[in-house]
This record gives structure tokens, C-alpha cells and sequence, in this order.
């Protein structure tokens, strides 16, 4: 039954990663790059809502990642056991990218959101840098593209293990 589901599996696994990779590039660099010229305080309007509106569909596709990708290592992979996981260079790949991507999940859904979230709800570091005041904000904004980051480095992470799978 495992091997007649895994077309669905890895075609669902495949729509999932493309939603959730593409979702996060689309927001980091699509609007983040066209934003850039409007005033500051529509900036910040702007993202709070992209981050509120793109947060749940790309924590599900995310999870719908990791959920197919735990379909495709066990049900329908070589995957049978503890011992599968522990004695094979599959089963150490696959608990590895499930780590990470748990790891790169969980760090953007609820780290580096709430870090955006707080960000982009400090009215008066936007009202200020409209008024000139920019180099606070820069610096604010610089430490949460660090802070952001870790989830596309996970994800690049995973691409390259998925390419040993």
C-alpha cells in the first residue's frame, strides 16, 4: 500500500516545500523590495499585515512538509523501524532533515514572528525614522534579517540533504 502512496505523498511534499519556500522568499524578497520606497510608516502597515496574513498558511505548509516527509520515509520508504533510522545512511539523512526542518519550522513560526510582530508594532521607531531618525530602525531591522535568517538557512540545509535522500 506504502509504494502505491508514495507518488501522492511526494507530490504533496513537493507542493508543500514550494508554498513554504516560496511564501518566505515572496515576503523576504518581493515586498520587502518594493516597500522600500514608500514612507516608513506605510512600510510598516504593510508588513505587519503581509506577516499576519502569511503566517498561518506557511506555518501549515510547513508543517504539511514535514508530516509528507515523514509519510515518504516511512510508510512508503525503507523506513520501518528505530533500528532503520539508527543503522542506515537513509534513516540518519532522514532524522536529520526532520530535525532541521522541525528546528527551521518552529524557529520562523514563533521566534523570528514574534520578533517581526514586535518590530513592526514599535510605532514611534517607524514615526521617528519618517522624521529623519532612520539609523535606529536600520539597526532594528539588520538584527531581525539576522534573526529571520536561520529559517532559510534550515531550509537550504534541507535542499542539500534532500539531494543525498
Amino acid at each position: 500500500m506504502g509504494f502505491r502512496l508514495h507518488p501522492l505523498f511526494l507530490f504533496f511534499h513537493i507542493l508543500f516545500a514550494i508554498v513554504w519556500v516560496g511564501g518566505l522568499f515572496f515576503i523576504g524578497w518581493s515586498a520587502v523590495s518594493a516597500y522600500k520606497h514608500m514612507p516608513y510608516k506605510e512600510q510598516r502597515l504593510l508588513l505587519r499585515r503581509l506577516m499576519k496574513w502569511f503566517h498561518l498558511p506557511l506555518l501549515c505548509a510547513g508543517i504539511g512538509v514535514i508530516v509528507t516527509g515523514i509519510l515518504l520515509g516511512t510508510l512508503s520508504g525503507p523506513i520501518r523501524d528505530w533500528k532503520s533510522i539508527w543503522h542506515s545512511t537513509f534513516g540518519h539523512l532522514w532524522a536529520t532533515a526532520f530535525i532541521i526542518g522541525a528546528l527551521s519550522l518552529t524557529w520562523g513560526a514563533w521566534i523570528g514572528y514574534r520578533h517581526a510582530l514586535k518590530l513592526l508594532g514599535n510605532e514611534p521607531l517607524w514615526a521617528n525614522a519618517d522624521h529623519g531618525a532612520k539609523k535606529t530602525l536600520h539597526k532594528a531591522l539588520l538584527r531581525l534579517l539576522l534573526i529571520e535568517a536561520i529559517e532559510p538557512a534550515g531550509i537550504l540545509v534541507l535542499i542539500i540533504i534532500m539531494v543525498f535522500l
